[in-house]
């Protein structure tokens, strides 16, 4: 309470003592308006009020007869604090500040006389401001004495103005252990103390182990000074003031500790101070039950007054026998709840009945009831206490006790079903419920389990994928709404896949699978139609727990085993393909059955490609390892397995979708342990993406791919369309070195990502798929690199060659480098003059550019060689223009033979000094 309390006097009087910049002295010719001393209470016409404007004061004249501490608390109209000075006849300050604590924000005066108080405006707009002049050491306007016993009734005052201080004398004695709540009625901003005669704090400020009471010291008188800064709905505003006593308090009302079970009829009262006996130390639960039957909490202290359990805390941990105090109310000083006190020995077997496994049915039918439960289970089981998910009853919370009252296990282990029992035998649970008004009563039902390997439930039988599997059976209804099964420990594989679902009623139920050492292993939350893999422990019995509603309701539940050997379990076996190899066809039945197909492969370093795709588009897949070890989660998207030479691969459509009544799942061997696999394209470059490539595919030829040199961080956008117009189109996966697929979906397109983890080489494995729903596509798809450069290679230039041509003549220039972009240039510059290559190619890896140079017209000698990009431009040395040849016949033409008819003549060109590049008409 205390240290709370300086925390706010500490920033209300940090503020209301701030100094202003202005002297302190009070100019010569400055009229100080007269302001009389204000009694305790309401100070009457005893208020300096003034509009004050920015950077401006406003002065009054104060008479002190008496020294000591005085109080002027000066506000502004929005009740904020606002500076003041107080300045004796010399012009000295006299000080406002106190010390850190017990004459914090208190003027000390040392001598009568006449004083100026100023109240300063910083701000930036002018204020009404008001200020009283209150002598803490004077009783003046003081109420009349309150003593400090419980029962008494509260007083509410009433504060007229924001600059009142109130004082409420008290009685009490040197040692008592006092506890202060005050506060106005409504929402507002209040501070209070405990003073002896001179008005300073008297109590510790910062109480060991945070208490909230104070010890008083010296011999009184005893007073609280308090004061109301701000209050939601103005002034006047309602206030009140408390002092009660901890250490042997008086007027409290005595509360039994009760028998489990119902509570007797409770005299309500609104005095918020009990006393109880606790025949023995140990845990005990302390909580109050009001009249409109609201749980509350308690704060519980012990004779001296010293806080043994703050609010809230369950259990109350009592270290003695003996009397002990209870407080209800916190720190708000109104009361007016009508409550009791409820108080329950954790460590006692009163009112508890005696139970087995099984159903439990039982009624809270007082509020603030709890029910206590002796369990026939030994030391070191395991068991379960299951609620039905919802009910017309009461929403119980149960929890496990040993003999000592220790707590064992919450409501949440319990629901789970992995409660241990490791204390001291007998064991007890206890029920009750944290809901309140109408709620707080009503019927509940616990079902009891042992979850260990001693327990009767029925066995689950392996199941089979088959239309004809070993399935169990389940109801609820007419009082039943859970179910345990039992899973022998030599009857079942390291993986299995549980399914419930609900056939008849429509509601929802989950499942949770334990083994004999309470393990919870996997869990089905509340479904009518859903399924989760368990890794169950190996050579251990296991529990099925099922949880339900008592309603009218019948369940299927299935296990089925999803490791190397469910082929026996009826997982149609497939080979994987080759990729464009083809696709495996399926039917499926009702939307929600399981269907499994187990795809084979050579090696265990194998990679698979896996995909579902129906003319709906709403089939799943899930894909899980030869160890049942899941590597693909269960989603409509392709992804690739490796690791084992069985994978199981589970296909549904969820049953709150439609399913088509054919699928066709695509199992593709991507690599090997020798790299990728032949079918896939080397790809050289990388560097402005991949693409375009063109073909079909079909259900006998279902994918192509391809292997991409990228780096880590690459992103491509994923242009694909159908050459035919169709609206469905090929499916990208961009497979890194981890074998996750980097491709998203999306209606704006496809995004794909390498996935790598740093800039650095990261090769990754393109594949184009069949549409998800359907057969066939003609394709074109481009990866374009979503950055300026893709791949490791920087844009380079190394070499252009040849150096030299003759003038008038064509040059195929050849550049050499590193990412050459399609769209750059060569050319050639020589004063002021400049010559264009027109770019013909560039390969594959984007390290060979040709560009054909015109030299028709350009003059000889040395032109300056660059090759310009899109960010930039390379130079790369010189280029030569030689003259051009004086053209001159080397050979005549020639002719021989007979020119007769019928006979034959054979010509023969002659030759030229040099090549024509182009002939003239």
């Amino acid at each position: 309470m205390l240290s709370a309390v300086f925390a706010a006097l500490t920033a209300l009087f940090t503020s209301l003592l701030t100094l202003t910049g202005a002297s302190p002295a009070v100019a010569a010719d400055e009229e100080c308006a007269p302001l009389a001393l204000a009694p305790f209470g309401d100070p009457g016409g005893a208020v300096g009020q003034a509009r004050v404007a920015p950077d401006s004061s406003v002065c009054y004249t104060v008479t002190v007869e008496t020294p000591g501490l005085y109080l002027a608390p000066a506000l502004d109209g929005g009740g904020n604090a606002v500076t003041r000075q107080l300045l004796a006849a010399d012009g000295s300050e006299v000080d406002c500040y106190g010390d850190a604590y017990a004459t914090h924000g208190m003027c000390a005066v040392s001598t009568a006389g006449t004083y100026t108080l100023k109240v300063v405006n910083t701000g930036w707009e002018e204020e009404d401001t008001s200020v009283t002049f209150v002598p803490l050491g004077s009783t003046r306007g003081c109420a009349d004495p309150a003593g400090t016993s419980w029962e008494q009734p509260e007083v509410t005052r009433t504060t007229m103005s924001p600059v009142e201080v109130d004082c409420q004398p008290f009685e009490g004695e040197r040692g008592d252990r006092v506890r202060l709540t005050y506060g106005s009625k409504v929402y507002g901003d209040s501070l209070a103390w405990i003073t002896d005669a001179t008005g300073a704090r008297i109590c510790e400020p910062f109480p060991d182990n945070n208490e909230d009471s104070c010890v008083l010291p010296g011999d009184g008188p005893y007073r609280v000074i308090s004061t109301v800064s701000r209050a939601e709905n103005g002034f006047p505003a309602e206030y009140a003031v408390k002092v009660r006593r901890l250490s042997d308090p008086k007027g409290c009302t005595t509360a039994p500790v009760h028998p489990y079970g119902p509570l007797e009829q409770e005299d309500f009262t609104t005095n918020p101070c009990f006393t109880f006996t606790a025949g023995a130390a140990g845990p005990y639960t302390v909580h109050s039950v009001s009249e409109n039957r609201e749980i509350g909490v308690a704060r519980v202290y012990d004779a001296a007054g010293l806080s043994v359990c703050r609010y809230g805390a369950d259990p109350c941990r009592i270290e003695a026998p003996g009397t002990y105090t209870a407080v209800l109310d916190g720190t708000y000083p109104f009361r007016d709840t009508r409550a009791g006190l409820v108080v329950l020995d954790r460590a006692s077997d009163a009112g508890c009945l005696a139970t087995g496994t099984g159903l439990h049915k039982g009624e809270l039918s007082t509020a603030g009831q709890y029910d206590c439960l002796t369990l026939d289970a030994p030391q070191g089981a395991r068991i379960a206490a299951l609620a039905p998910l919802s009910s017309s009853g009461v929403d119980a919370d149960v929890e496990v006790l040993d003999q000592d009252g220790t707590a064992q296990c919450d409501a949440t282990e319990l629901a789970n079903g992995d409660c241990a029992l490791t204390g001291t035998a007998p064991y007890r649970a206890l029920v009750h419920t944290q809901d309140s008004g109408e709620d707080a009563t009503g019927p509940y039902s616990i079902a009891l389990y042992r979850t260990d390997a001693a327990n009767d439930c029925p066995v689950l039988p392996a199941g089979s994928f088959t239309a004809d599997g070993a399935k169990a059976t389940l109801t609820t209804g007419d009082g039943v709404f859970s179910q345990c099964l039992s899973i022998p420990a030599g009857a079942h594989t390291d993986a299995e896949v549980f399914q419930l679902t609900a056939t008849s009623g429509s509601v929802a139920a989950k499942a949770t699978v334990l083994d004999s050492t309470g393990k919870k292993v996997c869990d089905r939350t509340a479904t009518t139609n859903g399924w989760t893999l368990c890794p169950l422990t190996p050579g251990a019995a296991h529990t099925v727990l099922v949880t339900g509603r008592d309603q009218a309701a019948t369940y299927t539940l299935t296990r089925r085993d999803v490791t190397s050997t469910a082929s026996s379990a009826g997982c149609v076996k497939t080979a994987a393909a080759k990729v464009g190899g083809p696709s495996v066809p399926g039917t499926y039945g009702d939307a929600g059955a399981l269907n499994c197909h187990q795809v084979t492969t050579d090696a265990a370093t194998d990679v698979l490609h896996l995909d579902v795709r129906d003319a709906l588009g709403t089939a799943n897949i899930a894909v899980f390892g030869g160890d049942g070890t899941a590597e693909c989660s269960f989603r409509n998207r392709s992804c690739a397995a490796t690791g084992s030479t069985t994978h199981q691969v589970l296909v549904q459509t969820p049953a709150t979708l439609k399913a088509a009544p054919e699928y066709h799942l695509d199992a593709l061997r991507l690599a090997t342990a020798d790299g990728p696999a032949p079918e896939c394209t080397e790809v050289p470059s990388v560097s402005y993406g991949y693409g375009p490539v063109t073909g079909t595919l079909d259900e006998s030829h279902t994918a192509v791919c391809a292997v991409l040199p990228t780096a880590g961080f690459d992103r491509f956008n994923a242009e694909i369309t159908d050459t035919t117009g169709a609206a469905t189109t090929a499916v990208p996966a961009l497979y890194n070195s981890a074998w996750s697929n980097g491709c998203t979906l999306s209606p704006s397109g496809a995004q794909c990502a390498a996935g790598g983890s740093s800039s650095a080489a990261s090769p990754s494995l393109f594949v184009l798929g069949l549409p998800e729903k359907a057969s066939y596509t003609a394709y074109s798809a481009k990866l374009a690199c979503a950055s300026t450069l893709c791949g490791t290679d920087k844009v380079s230039v190394t070499a252009v060659s040849p150096d030299t041509g003759g003038a008038g003549s064509q040059v195929t220039l050849t550049v050499t480098g590193t990412a050459l972009p399609a769209n750059a240039t060569v050319r050639l510059t020589q004063s002021g003059k400049t010559l264009t290559a027109t770019t013909q190619s560039v390969s594959a890896d984007n390290r060979t550019l040709t560009a054909t140079l015109d030299l028709t017209g350009a003059a000889t000698g040395t032109w300056n060689v660059s090759v310009l990009t899109t960010c930039c431009a390379y130079s790369s040395g010189t280029f030569t223009v030689t003259p051009q040849p004086e053209l001159e016949n080397t050979a005549a033409p020639k002719a021989t033979g007979t020119a007769t008819t019928g006979a034959k003549v054979t010509a023969a060109p002659g030759s030229w000094s040099a090549t024509a590049s182009s002939l003239a008409r």
